[in-house]
């Protein structure tokens, strides 16, 4: 448990410890009001040496001494100081200079910006946030040749001036000079001020930008309302006042720019509720930090910075002073963050040098240039854009560093031209000769390139592994234990980590490039898909022709089924759940294995498609969701056309295929009595039982309803098709409507198969026949005269055109009734077929027969 409590608010480690340094970096800058301003001499050290010092120390032993007894009660270990040891291992004359001359490597401010982690980049834009903040405050003078008086020594370095030879305190140029630092840190609202003074181009890119500004609402929230430093009123309007701005803050960004008004807004009421006093008056002293326990977190981290991160018992003053050794760990730590290439150092650099110009120099050399900010950004910009043309001259491919570079450009660019284009705005052209002058970075075409061949070349390394490893693949079930293709978790790896690699790019392209992506990604796997369903056949592929209408003979014996372009084997055949003809690459079981995964691809596109939209919006871009959505539909749609095709296919095998030496090689042929279905039964709930145990259980009932719609149609081109092997009479019916019970029991099985009325659904078209196989022959033709059209009117001499196939199995069709009376083993159903549409008998010759 934290013993300084929990905040209640949604503020990480890292935003505390960022908040934590603003305040530390301010305190610093503002403590210079503070005290009396001193000359800064630039005369030599001995000289320097014979001046008293401002506030005499102690001794060193007396310090060391006192320092040591209060470390030692704390549990610290004692100081040690290494430099003032000589070769000897003694104390020696000299290790007081030689102490002082090697802090000089390392400032403080340096130091705890890495005990405190921060890099370099924040801290860059922290002091430059504090340098606008004090612009706002600061009084200038000022001074033409003569004294001039300096807060520190970073202001001398800063202005670039040199001194005069004759002396060490006048120098050659004017130079504004901060005489008053305006209000001390405690009577300002920090992150408030910053808000004001940050803009985007401050930041590496808007997300940052923006995520930063969420850091410091959060701030607020904890600060101001959950735990302030005075309680609020249940009815105080103010408080309630924030909340509403806050929880529109989180949802989209507060415009900052001077004239917004929701920036005014939120002014007003975090000043009003930061500057409570217990009497009810204003305060001069701002209280945004200040409530338990966010001050104690912020205690913390600072606290935890002082000591050395190597040595938790060392406080930073007392570490190896070897180079205040400590430029190494800078290194390595260093290292660890990434640093950043040379060239977007150079940028911020040169923008810090812009920003400086614009604000310290430029109102002084406006005397003798009117646009003095044009003309110095301009030349930046173009002494910037001869070092970034031979960085991008030698880029090659799209890799961390160029990016980073192409966006550092980029954002110098925008803000070198704004700050011309605000200097030129009154000029004669409005700036246009000045500007034409800065030619373009074009960075952004440059990485729309780089991350175009970026995209391609994986594009293409996925399409050469699709064609390789697809041709490996066993489609085994028996060795997939996972019910899919390793080859498409395989694919389905590489896309996912081929977009995630993509919104990992730094780049703020992602919307526009993303369809391309995604585009290339669809098409390989397409490819894919339609390689998967290659060769597994569809329903037509196993459907046998329906052999056109003859007179039935009372002793035809011939075979039944013709399917194209293949006669069924004979039936003493095994069953072909494991072979088909010495291939076994499409058997009942691979096949369902194929199903499987054209269902897991499906389900996985559907959702990347939503992990995608997801990385849009986390990258910054929630209304370019809808950029994502639809760009795998081919590969979407092709999944489910494949699940349907394979799924018939796989029925419409097993039914009349692998199951044909059982069904349509002989049922109902020869006696009845003896070649029912119960057979064809036995086997077809083997097949059942594999599809059961491969086939995922979302996919499943849809194959076991494709098993059913087939057998179903196969048992009607048994009764109405089954060619010259079977003749039937009216008392047959009675078993083959008991048979056809059998088989839809059979997907019943007891209520844990399909639904009933599904089965009742499909099995209509069947039992609705049976009317017709149980009426006499008599009947039969005057149903069939009725129906057909015209046959009333015609003459008893001229014969009748055969009956029209619609398509479907239907009592009252006309086609139907002619296939029951074709099938009928009578002798007027054939004498009446002959003198009626002249027939002709059934022949064992009668071997090819073309689909009606």
């Amino acid at each position: 448990m934290d013993p300084f409590g929990k905040l209640g608010v949604d503020l990480s480690p890292s935003e505390l410890q960022e908040t934590a340094y603003e305040i530390l970096v301010g305190a610093c800058r503002s403590t210079g009001s503070g005290r009396r301003l001193t000359y800064v001499s630039n005369s030599s050290s001995k000289e320097r040496s014979q001046q008293p010092p401002s506030l005499p120390l102690p001794h060193r032993s007396i310090r060391t001494s006192a320092a040591s007894k209060v470390k030692k009660a704390l549990g610290l270990k004692p100081e040690t100081n290494k430099s003032e040891e000589n070769n000897s291992g003694e104390p020696g004359a000299g290790g007081h200079g030689n102490a002082e001359r090697k802090r000089g490597g390392f400032t403080v401010g340096e130091l705890m910006r890495v005990q405190m982690r921060v890099s370099e980049q924040t801290d860059s834009r922290v002091r430059r946030g504090l340098l606008r903040v004090a612009a706002g405050q600061v009084v200038f003078q000022n001074v033409e040749i003569g004294d001039v008086l300096l807060d520190n020594e970073e202001e001398m370095n800063r202005g670039k001036i040199e001194p005069r030879e004759h002396s060490p305190f006048v120098f050659s140029l004017s130079f504004p000079c901060i005489l008053q630092l305006g209000r001390r840190i405690e009577s300002m609202v920090l992150p408030l001020e910053l808000l004001h003074h940050f803009r985007s181009s401050d930041f590496t890119s808007r997300q940052e930008y923006e995520a930063w500004q969420r850091k410091t609402f959060k701030i607020f929230e904890a600060g101001l309302l959950v735990h302030p430093y005075l309680p609020h009123d249940k009815s105080e309007t103010v408080a309630q006042r924030l909340r509403q701005i806050l929880q529109t803050a989180s949802e989209k960004p507060i415009e900052t720019g001077k004239f917004s008004e929701p920036m005014h807004i939120l002014s007003d009421v975090v000043t009003s509720l930061a500057c409570r006093s217990f009497d009810g008056s204003v305060s001069d002293i701002c209280h945004w930090a200040d409530g338990i326990p966010l001050n104690l977190h912020l205690y913390r981290i600072l606290l935890e910075a002082c000591f050395d991160l190597n040595d938790e018992t060392s406080l930073i003053e007392e570490v190896d002073e070897e180079r205040e050794k400590v430029i190494s760990g800078r290194k390595s730590s260093r290292k660890q963050q990434s640093p950043l290439p040379a060239l977007s150092i150079l940028a911020q650099n040169t923008l810090d040098l812009a920003f400086t110009e614009k604000e310290i120099y430029s109102p002084i050399l406006k005397r003798w240039h009117p646009f003095a900010t044009g003309v110095a950004v301009a030349t930046l910009h173009a002494c910037y854009a001869i070092e970034l043309q031979k960085f991008v001259s030698s880029i090659s491919e799209l890799n961390p560093e160029a990016i980073q570079v192409l966006l550092a450009a980029e954002k110098l660019e925008k803000e070198l031209v704004e700050m011309a284009v605000a200097d030129l705005v009154e000029s004669e052209d409005g700036g246009k000769a000045i500007i034409q002058e800065m030619s373009p970075y074009e960075a952004e075409a440059v990485m729309n390139n780089l991350v175009k061949s970026w995209i391609l070349t994986r594009v293409d390394r996925l399409s050469e592994w699709v064609d390789r490893n697809l041709q490996l693949e066993d489609w085994n079930p028996q060795v997939n234990k996972g019910r899919f293709a390793p080859s498409a978790v395989e694919v389905l790896r590489i896309m996912d980590e081929t977009l995630e690699a993509f919104f990992l790019l730094p780049i703020p392209m992602h919307p526009v490039l993303l369809p391309e992506l995604m585009g290339g990604l669809d098409k390989c796997l397409l490819n894919y898909i339609v390689k998967t369903k290659s060769g597994c056949g569809s329903r037509l592929t196993f459907t046998p022709t329906l052999p056109p209408p003859t007179r039935c003979t009372t002793s035809s014996k011939l075979g039944a089924f013709k399917v194209k372009d293949r006669l069924f084997m004979g039936p003493g055949r095994k069953s072909q759940v494991y072979s088909r003809n010495g291939d076994d690459s499409f058997t009942v079981p691979r096949l369902c294995l194929r199903i499987n995964t054209l269902y897991n691809i499906r389900k996985e596109l559907e959702a990347l498609e939503q992990r995608t939209m997801v990385n849009l919006r986390n990258c910054g871009f929630p209304d370019d969701q809808n950029v994502a959505n639809g760009k795998l539909a081919l590969s979407i749609a092709s999944c489910t056309e494949g699940i349907l095709q394979i799924s018939e296919a796989t029925a419409y095998k097993i039914v009349f295929h692998d199951l044909g030496h059982v069904f349509g090689d002989y049922l109902y042929i020869g006696d009845i009595s003896s070649s029912r279905i119960e057979p064809f039964l036995q086997e077809l709930e083997q097949n059942l039982e594999v599809i059961s145990l491969t086939v995922h259980d979302r996919v499943r009932t849809r194959v076991i309803t494709d098993v059913m719609k087939a057998s179903f149609e196969g048992f009607l081109l048994v009764l109405l098709g089954g060619g010259h092997s079977r003749a039937f009479t009216p008392h047959d019916a009675s078993i083959m409507e008991e048979d056809f019970k059998f088989l839809a029991d059979l997907f019943w099985s007891n209520g844990d198969g399909l639904p009933a009325d599904l089965i009742d659904k499909l099995s209509h078209s069947v039992t609705s026949l049976f009317s017709l196989l149980r009426a006499d022959t008599g009947s039969l033709i005057e149903q069939l005269k009725r129906s057909t059209p015209d046959s009333n009117g015609t003459s008893a001499k001229l014969r009748l055109p055969l009956p029209s196939v619609t398509g479907q199995w239907r009592p009252t069709d006309p086609n139907t009734i002619l296939r029951v009376l074709c099938n009928r083993n009578d002798k007027t159903a054939s004498k009446f077929l002959k003198k009626t549409y002249d027939l002709p008998k059934r022949s064992k010759h009668n071997s090819s027969y073309d689909a009606l």
